[in-house]
């Protein structure tokens, strides 16, 4: 849902500052067809929960996900998105292919303990570098989320992609 927020105020701003609305089929993306793979790996823990497995496919989609990253580090805001994303990565693989979270900040987040799924696991005196996981809580316009710093670097990348990435609009009198 927060990818949704972000897309909507970056392409007003875009539409505000006169700018045409981002199009990404126009944008000159590396190993596109990898985009899909970590977010069907990441679809199949969560609805099928892989048991022991749901590590070892969640480091899959990560990896993945960081591979598509660096083939696309020229593009405008891609370097918040790869950074976010090699953090978030870190955390997940050297935590057994889970993202910690805190309780604390699920709890400030609005967000019932009972809803941590396979993808997540809660922090603890032997989860390493901590500062990594979800630790932000979100509570805003209905949306209760626990994020990482990764994730709000991701966020701004995204961000910045498409509000960069939207060209400005040509005046009447350069269009003749």
């Amino acid at each position: 849902m927060i990818f949704l927020y972000i897309t909507i105020l970056a392409i007003l701003l875009s539409l505000l500052l006169k700018r045409t609305v981002w199009n990404p089929l126009n944008t000159d993306f590396k190993w596109f067809y990898l985009v899909f793979v970590p977010f069907a790996l990441e679809l199949f823990v969560v609805l099928r929960d892989p048991g022991n497995f749901a590590g070892y496919i969640t480091s899959v989609a990560y990896l993945t996900l960081a591979v598509f990253c660096v083939m696309n580090w020229k593009i405008p805001g891609f370097p918040f998105v790869t950074i976010g994303t090699f953090s978030n990565s870190l955390a997940v693989i050297i935590n057994a292919g889970k993202m910690p979270v805190s309780q604390r900040t699920m709890a400030l987040a609005g967000l019932s303990p009972n809803l941590i799924d396979a993808k997540h696991i809660f922090m603890s005196s032997k989860t390493l570098l901590p500062f990594l996981g979800d630790i932000i809580p979100i509570n805003f316009l209905n949306l209760h989320y626990a994020c990482s710093v990764g994730d709000l670097f991701v966020y701004t990348g995204l961000f910045l992609m498409i509000y960069l990435n939207a060209p400005h609009k040509k005046r009447k009198s350069e269009r003749v």
